[in-house]
């Protein structure tokens, strides 16, 4: 979930009841207010709601599944493998299927470490 704020958002987020917000992808931006006309700090980020404590599968999990269902991660990996096997020849479907396979691990890849990152920034 695309998220705004005036203040810096904490990465990780006690909800209570055990819910938490995972916040990522945090961009600060000088703005001017619509309405005063002064420049003021915005808060950009990306959100994921998790349960329990936070731990590194459950949130690269979280943010995988924010961003791709498991039938479209399936597709991409089936594709792949299909072509890999021969099971599909046509060489430009081949080719697509690498490709996007190549995009998911390399997003996949992207997510892990970001989390480390905003794990060991957070404290945890």
């Amino acid at each position: 979930m695309k998220s705004t704020s005036d203040k810096k958002p904490q990465i990780i987020q006690a909800l209570g009841n055990g819910a938490y917000y995972y916040n990522y992808n945090i961009e600060e931006k000088q703005e001017t207010d619509p309405q005063t006309k002064k420049e003021r700090k915005v808060y950009y980020y990306d959100s994921v709601k998790f349960w329990d404590a936070p731990s590194y599968k459950k949130l690269v999990k979280a943010v995988i599944r924010e961003t791709l269902n498991e039938t479209e991660e399936f597709s991409i990996i089936n594709e792949y493998n299909a072509g890999v096997l021969g099971v599909i020849t046509d060489t430009d479907a081949v080719a697509e299927g690498a490709k996007s396979y190549k995009e998911y691990l390399q997003f996949v890849l992207g997510v892990k470490q970001q989390v480390r990152d905003d794990l060991q920034s957070a404290g945890y």
